[in-house]
């Protein structure tokens, strides 16, 4: 679509009329085209597709500088067509809403290669067609991952979202529902996160996880709330494994390994397993520390857990760190006072809502701020946050140096202590979030599978389904109506009527 560009009455004669407007433009849109192929070529290079047209010759500075040359000169273009008062077109459409179509149709695409659409090229072996639709199924449930996650609306409606979660209830039921109807159409990566929410059903405790990039001093606040030097702490990767802290009458470590039997530690051989330095890349395959110490705070059934650093220092630690998140019911996210809020930062935060916990923004090493500058550092964090996430961020300052002490011994009794008094309440608010997460997700799927014609698997065993009901008393009617219709496992059903899916009110 083409956009009329007219000069206006009042500009000052620059000579040019509409025809040579218009060229300017389109030259300028074609630039920037240009620009963009180049800006992904350095990106894409070296990364993991079976298809890479380009060799990874290039450095990380010779990406940045090309990433700032791009930007300066996407500047320039902008000024230019500003002094010339021409018109530019706006966005047709959202990004997010572009994008969740591509993986739509990456799922439908996906779909040309189950055994059954195969026959058209050659007859397939039993095993060859058990071997494909494994592979199919293994990449869909990634598909979905990712659909999943761009369906949660992230950025303006994080709140709204979170407001909406937490009024799920009766979630011991749900959750038993929710269960009955992963194991009836195998969806296996669903799997993990109910029995995550049983086991928090069951323990009851509240966990504070602590984010935060490396050397933004995690692990110095812990220690400063615990009472102790319970963790180990320095100026490079630390953390290599999340360690999970709560109340023991002594001292105690207690180490599990994804391949041998747990081991208690003394507090002093801590290190070896928990640190980057003497752990690399958990290389003994910890996969939980859990530390009990004396400390008051714990006394009720509180849990800190110090997780690995992220940003560009951080290695593998970090995929643990995103593996805890789901765990969390308020996040404490450390943010640099000496660096600006990046955008891993602002992730970080957003994927604690994501996980249906809320979250803390404390501004770190506040004493090497002067007293001024302080306010404007709160309320720079607060901006990006409201600007970038859509929520209302709790920013606090926060050190453990000096008389500064202060600025962290205040935020405790403000902001923390509070939510630890009321650590049984938030912890359930979390609960119900957490499942009512998981509700909308498997709704998700299922629609998506029926709509898009995909084929569940439950790992080997075929499934005879005659129609997806979810059972509740409080069930409501919602029809589709559709021609083709692929349910089940390796099952292919034909409905020329209106078909009704039974959905509860509580899901």
């Amino acid at each position: 679509m083409q956009t009329e560009f007219a000069m206006p009455t009042d500009a000052p004669n620059s000579g040019l009329n509409d025809n040579h407007l218009r060229h300017i433009v389109t030259t300028f849109r074609y630039m920037d085209e240009l620009l963009s192929r180049a800006e992904n070529i350095m990106a894409s290079a070296g990364s993991p597709s079976p298809f890479q047209e380009y060799m990874d010759d290039t450095t990380p500075i010779q990406r940045k500088v090309t990433h700032d040359y791009v930007l300066h000169i996407r500047e320039m273009m902008n000024r230019s067509l500003q002094d010339l008062r021409i018109p530019t077109p706006a966005p047709v459409t959202g990004a997010l809403w572009a994008a969740r179509n591509a993986v739509t149709f990456t799922s439908i695409a996906l779909a040309d290669v189950e055994s059954r659409r195969m026959g058209g090229y050659g007859k397939l072996s039993e095993q060859a067609a058990r071997k494909i639709d494994l592979i199919v199924a293994e990449v869909r449930a990634a598909v979905e991952k990712l659909d999943n996650y761009l369906a949660q609306n992230s950025g303006t409606d994080l709140q709204a979202r979170m407001d909406r979660l937490e009024k799920t209830s009766n979630e011991v039921p749900l959750l038993r529902e929710l269960e009955r109807i992963i194991t009836a159409h195998g969806l296996v990566e669903f799997r993990n996160a109910v029995a995550m929410l049983l086991e928090r059903m069951e323990n009851g405790t509240f966990e504070i996880g602590v984010f935060g990039r490396v050397s933004s001093g995690k692990s110095s606040l812990l220690n400063h709330l615990l009472g102790g030097d319970y963790l180990p702490v320095g100026v490079t990767p630390v953390t290599a494994v999340p360690t999970r802290i709560s109340f023991g009458n002594d001292p105690r470590v207690l180490v599990e390994f994804a391949d041998s039997r747990p081991q208690g530690v003394e507090l002093s051989a801590l290190d070896e397993f928990a640190t980057e330095q003497k752990n690399p890349g958990n290389a003994r395959h910890v996969s939980r520390i859990r530390l009990e110490v004396p400390a008051p705070k714990l006394s009720e059934g509180i849990t800190f857990v110090d997780t690995p650093g992220l940003g560009s220092l951080a290695t593998s630690g970090a995929e643990e760190t995103v593996a805890y998140l789901p765990r969390c019911d308020l996040g404490l996210v450390l943010v640099d006072a000496t660096s600006t809020l990046t955008h891993e930062d602002l992730k970080v935060v957003q994927a604690v809502y994501q996980a249906g916990a809320t979250a803390m923004v404390l501004v770190s090493k506040a004493d090497l701020l002067k007293p001024p500058d302080r306010e404007r550092a709160l309320e720079y964090v607060r901006k990006q946050i409201r600007s970038q996430l859509g929520i209302e961020p709790n920013v606090q300052l926060v050190s453990i140096v000096g008389d500064e002490v202060k600025l962290c011994d205040e935020w405790f009794e403000s902001q923390l202590r509070p939510a630890l008094s009321a650590h049984r309440e938030l912890a359930a608010a979390s609960i119900r979030r957490k499942v009512g997460g998981l509700r909308e997700a498997l709704l998700a799927t299922l629609k998506r599978r029926t709509e898009t014609g995909a084929t569940l698997f439950a790992g080997t065993q075929v499934v005879q389904m005659e129609e997806i009901e979810l059972h509740h008393p409080k069930a409501k009617r919602r029809p589709f109506d559709v021609g083709c219709w692929r349910l089940g496992v390796g099952c292919f059903f034909q409905f020329n009527k209106s078909f009704a899916l039974s959905l509860p009110a509580m899901l």
